[in-house]
């Protein structure tokens, strides 16, 4: 037969795994539907200051990074479309190689998890 202080142990920690699950529950059901798939960059992808034509390059997003989209933009066509996300993220300076953040306009197939963002002005 177990002692009572077995009994109660047992108890007591049926009674915390519950109170545990309970929590990730609350907590998941809480999160915003964009928070589990952020926008990310599929591939190292060229950002530029302009989604037209002739345009500069400001840099290169790493590929698989989060990043923040800002806007859209209707302009040249690249990789199948003519969409752009004005965007940021990490990246590196093309002209010295060096790490940088990088905001600038890259073309709409370039981002897999595209959230709704505004047109940009």
């Amino acid at each position: 037969m177990k002692s009572i202080l077995k009994r109660r142990l047992g108890r007591w920690g049926r009674a915390a795994t519950v109170g545990a699950a309970g929590a990730v529950l609350a907590l998941t059901a809480t999160a915003p539907a964009g928070a589990a798939n952020p926008p990310k960059t599929n591939s190292l992808t060229p950002a530029y200051d302009s989604p037209f034509a002739p345009q500069a390059l400001i840099g290169g997003i790493f590929g698989g990074v989060t990043v923040t989209m800002r806007c859209w933009r209707d302009g040249a066509w690249a990789n199948g479309t003519n969409r752009w996300f004005l965007v940021e993220g990490p990246g590196y300076n093309p002209y010295t190689g060096r790490l940088n953040f990088v905001r600038g306009f890259v073309s709409a197939n370039k981002i897999a998890n595209q959230v709704r963002v505004d047109r940009c002005r």
